[in-house]
């Protein structure tokens, strides 16, 4: 346990010590369309990546919660690097690989940056390999880890918002892949410890969500730093008219609202994981509303952030301005489509959900 709160206290403590680095690199990355590589090593360095990956392996191993809240805080200072950070923790998949596959991954040296494509492929067995099934004769999924060199990227992601992210296509042909570089997807994890008793998906799922509602708290900030020293055409300050104030305070509490029960599903996922016990398909259904819905109460919350703010909200110069472009496509993501309400509620009236990844 006391190692466990040790990778906790270390991963809170990371937005606020990399806070000033991410800023000074903010007019760098959004030039290159990606994060600069010294501040990449930096968060590398820093244990930004490392958040679920084993401690034997250098890592904090970190419970979901602290994870979420991570992401969170990181999404209060920067969208685009916030985003990084989640899509980078994959250091779970060290317990997902066998000891030999996990030692070509992790060699000792610093966390290997690993840049995860949620895109599915096909891969073809060759001699030696495993079967395109399973023993039950289910699909073999697997997550495949590939090196840098055995792929292209398609620079493809010209956007309006999150412009850092180096978001492109990938694309992997003819690439061998040894079986113990493969982690099937559904089996259970070779390290008997909380953050690998749940299916892999638990961990990585939500991560946008908390993302996003870090986008849209810092949003909320925006505006009420901005509305005391803004006139209006009507007389008085922005922060003295009462249509600003019952809104701010309506989409204020919504949004925190939304958090508490993205959370509250997080802290049960840990319980469940602490008690190894399994999951049950109502907490997944749990977990997918309260993401659907942080969504659509955090997309209501920046657009009325940006119509408050008024014509300040235009202009570049204006942090309300960067946050709502970065927050909305954030909340584009597909993990939080309001498709998933429907899996939840067919998992309340016992049925099967009938999306993938649920």
């Amino acid at each position: 346990m006391s190692d466990t709160t040790s990778g906790d206290t270390r991963a809170l403590a990371l937005p606020n010590l990399l806070r000033g680095s991410i800023e000074a690199a903010r007019d760098e990355a959004d030039k290159l369309g990606r994060l600069p590589d010294h501040l990449v090593t930096e968060l590398r360095d820093a244990g930004a990546f490392s958040l679920f990956t084993p401690a034997e392996y250098g890592g904090m191993e970190v419970s979901l919660s602290t994870a979420l809240t991570v992401y969170e805080r990181f999404g209060r200072i920067d969208t685009s690097v916030a985003w990084i950070v989640w899509n980078a923790n994959f250091g779970f998949t060290a317990a997902m690989l066998g000891e030999a596959g996990a030692a070509k991954v992790w060699t000792g040296g610093p966390e290997p940056v690993l840049a995860n494509a949620g895109q599915p492929g096909k891969a073809v067995a060759v001699d030696g390999e495993q079967p395109a099934t399973t023993e039950t004769g289910e699909p073999d999924v697997r997550l495949f880890h590939v090196r840098h060199d055995q792929l292209k990227i398609e620079h493809t992601w010209h956007v309006s918002g999150m412009g850092a992210t180096g978001s492109h296509g990938v694309v992997v042909e003819d690439a061998f892949v040894p079986a113990e570089l493969t982690a099937r997807i559904g089996t259970p994890l070779r390290l008997d410890r909380p953050t690998y008793r749940r299916n892999p998906i638990l961990l990585v799922f939500a991560g946008c969500t908390a993302v996003a509602l870090g986008t849209v708290g810092q949003a909320i900030d925006e505006l009420v730093a901005v509305a005391p020293g803004k006139t209006t055409a009507f007389g008085g300050t922005l922060a003295e008219q009462p249509h600003v104030q019952e809104s701010l305070a309506r989409h204020e509490a919504a949004v925190r609202a939304a958090r508490l029960f993205l959370f509250d599903v997080a802290r049960r996922i840990d319980e469940t994981a602490e008690r190894a016990e399994p999951t049950t398909p109502a907490l997944h259904a749990d977990l997918h509303s309260a993401m659907a819905h942080a969504a659509v109460v955090g997309r209501d919350a920046l657009v009325a952030m940006y119509r408050l703010g008024s014509s300040s909200s235009l202009y570049r110069s204006n942090a309300l301005e960067r946050l709502f472009r970065d927050g909305m496509v954030a909340l584009q993501h597909v993990n939080q489509a309001p498709e998933f309400f429907g899996g939840s509620g067919r998992v309340r009236l016992g049925l099967e959900p009938g999306l993938p990844l649920f």
